[in-house]
């Protein structure tokens, strides 16, 4: 009889642990976070300002925000080692970590167009096949960076753990995840509200934003950096969790 898995409520407690423990290098990770929002907001402001044309400056801030979206990547993969290493106890540094994001920044890349492939392809055929696809290959990033297992192969012994206890690990993967998702976004709303306040209008960032090109400077910067404050410092709790599960897959029967 293959042995019980830990309850989701435990994959949370040691997860939101772990954050806890070792907040100082993941508010590090959040501040480089931080500032690459900072940045983003500057290149949009500029193009919006400098460029007339709206097509071509939507353009030309892709083109200048595509090296910042390969250093989120970058960031993604070194949170990902530094709490592998602090789930098992091990050192851990951003520093060194960022150094595991780099040199692993392009299979990391891959394996995740693979998979994203994967689960856009599930859902052409069905919604079901995605996923299937999701739980299958669920942690086939934790196998690139932390057991440099590359290409397909990850994906194939992400697959191979999750097999027969599929319903298992979705449930595993599903409670989690949903639990650290309103959080954030219950943090998220109540910062937007006293944000507001502070500027004389509870609800100002709360509508849908249909023109940026209509908003002011100051709106686009809190729209555009406090989320990724909150989802940077949350990044750890997801990784967490996803990386409790697969060390307890992992563990002999």
């Amino acid at each position: 009889m293959p042995r019980k898995l830990l309850d989701p409520a435990d994959i949370i407690v040691l997860s939101w642990r772990n954050f806890h423990r070792h907040w100082r290098i993941y508010a590090e990770f959040t501040a480089w976070i931080m500032f690459i929002s900072v940045i983003f907001w500057a290149f949009g402001v500029l193009t919006r300002s400098l460029v007339p044309d709206r097509m071509l400056a939507s353009f030309i801030f892709t083109l200048l925000s595509l090296p910042l979206s390969l250093f989120i990547g970058v960031i993604i993969a070194a949170a990902l080692d530094a709490t592998a290493r602090t789930l098992q106890n091990k050192p851990a540094d951003v520093r060194g970590s960022l150094g595991v994001g780099i040199q692993k920044l392009i299979p990391f890349i891959w394996v995740s167009i693979m998979v994203s492939a994967a689960v856009i392809f599930g859902f052409v055929l069905l919604i079901v096949p995605a996923l299937i696809f999701s739980v299958w290959f669920a942690f086939a990033a934790n196998n690139i960076i932390v057991d440099d297992v590359r290409g397909r192969a990850a994906l194939k012994k992400s697959k191979a753990l999750v097999a027969g206890r599929w319903w298992a690990v979705l449930f595993r993967i599903v409670v989690p995840w949903l639990i650290f998702f309103f959080a954030v976004k219950f943090a998220l709303a109540l910062a937007y509200l006293l944000l507001g306040a502070v500027l004389g209008d509870p609800g100002m960032f709360f509508g849908t934003i249909t023109d940026i090109y209509a908003l002011p400077n100051l709106h686009l910067l809190v729209t555009t950096v406090v989320p990724q404050i909150f989802y940077g410092l949350s990044l750890p709790l997801f990784l967490g969790s996803n990386l409790v599960l697969w060390y307890d897959l992992k563990r002999p029967d």
